[in-house]
């Protein structure tokens, strides 16, 4: 057997990170919960870089479409560079760290604190610098991750935002799926991702496009690939990609698209074939089924397997579940190091 990557031992461990943390955060979580049912926010504010930063869009898409609270990414310099007053009175803001420790995002998530914000962190090291500056701590459970690029971590975060929204919005049926999605986490680490390394061994330049829910995985994706691969890829919405992106495509450009089994996925489906008919080579990543096999055979694009997710908010964490070895595998194939690339440091300190 091939020697294994840290990327991929860590991702691999996120199946068990999720089940710990259901148990362990649902005190918190059902006290959090129930203080926002009391008290709406008016509005919710995340803080984060990185990783972390996908994982608060996820948050965006999730709050708004289900809880109907707008919701913005804060720009840390802001409060760090301009120090401005910012109005937050009784308004949810949410910093999401693996690290909990840039000073950036603790001083933002303190600047919040004392404009009367409710500050909650999604953090993995609870004794950080940022669970400190918040009035609630959310802690990922994902234990020590050496490699610089996040994995399980990432998808520890996904997991806890879900579970907030299941229990603020009362969505019994969501709880119940998260509850299975370890299992079908363990599905997706499995899942033979081996012909995307082939296609894209020698490639310079990728998009990753998605939609809705999936758009977070894309833009994680496409961070990894830059950081463990170095292949200039960029991650755009279906809905953008047709403007001025859409002038990349040229024959046997590789796309690698991301579905789901929702009101998103037709149109995602209409970009794909149209990238098609320009010539791109499509790599279609979509829960079990979802895709009827005519058209995929009639993109001729290569089909990546996911399992099915039992609810559509659960699909992008088994994507980028499944995607996670391949990008270290593919790292490998072009004489990369996926642990340890070269200029970067696993917490960065930004001011």
């Amino acid at each position: 057997m091939a020697h294994k990557t840290l990327v991929e031992k860590e991702s691999a461990e996120a199946p068990a990170v999720v089940a710990r943390q259901i148990r362990a955060n649902a005190g918190v979580l059902a006290e959090l919960s129930a203080r926002l049912k009391r008290c709406p926010p008016p509005f919710a504010v995340t803080i984060a870089r990185g990783s972390s930063d996908h994982a608060a869009t996820f948050a965006k898409y999730l709050f708004e479409t289900k809880l109907g609270i707008a919701t913005s990414s804060a720009a840390p310099s802001v409060f760090t560079l301009y120090k401005a007053k910012m109005r937050m009175k009784g308004a949810l803001a949410i910093g999401i760290s693996q690290s909990g420790a840039s000073p950036d995002i603790c001083e933002a998530m303190a600047c919040a604190r004392k404009a009367g914000a409710i500050t909650v962190s999604f953090v993995n090291n609870p004794g950080s610098p940022l669970a400190r500056e918040s009035e609630y701590i959310v802690p990922l459970w994902a234990g020590e991750e050496r490699a610089v690029a996040a994995t399980k971590s990432y998808i520890a975060a996904l997991a806890a935002l879900i579970h907030l929204n299941g229990l603020w919005s009362g969505d019994r049926h969501l709880i119940g799926c998260l509850r299975r999605l370890p299992e079908s986490l363990e599905k997706a680490a499995a899942a033979d991702w081996s012909a995307a390394v082939k296609a894209l061994r020698n490639i310079n330049d990728t998009l990753v496009i998605a939609r809705g829910y999936c758009f977070p995985a894309a833009q994680e994706a496409a961070l990894k690939l830059k950081e463990t691969c170095s292949i200039h890829a960029e991650a755009f919405s279906g809905a953008e990609v047709l403007h001025g992106p859409y002038r990349l495509i040229r024959k046997r450009y590789p796309v690698l698209i991301f579905t789901e089994d929702d009101t998103s996925l037709k149109s995602v489906v209409d970009v794909a074939g149209r990238m098609k008919q320009s010539g791109a080579r499509i790599l279609l990543a979509c829960p079990n089924g979802a895709v009827p096999p005519k058209t995929v055979r009639e993109l001729s694009c290569l089909a990546l397997p996911v399992p099915a997710s039992g609810h559509v908010l659960c699909a992008p964490l088994l994507i980028i579940q499944a995607c996670y070895p391949m990008i270290a595998r593919l790292a490998l194939s072009r004489g990369r190091d996926p642990d340890f690339p070269g200029n970067l440091n696993k917490i960065t300190e930004t001011f």
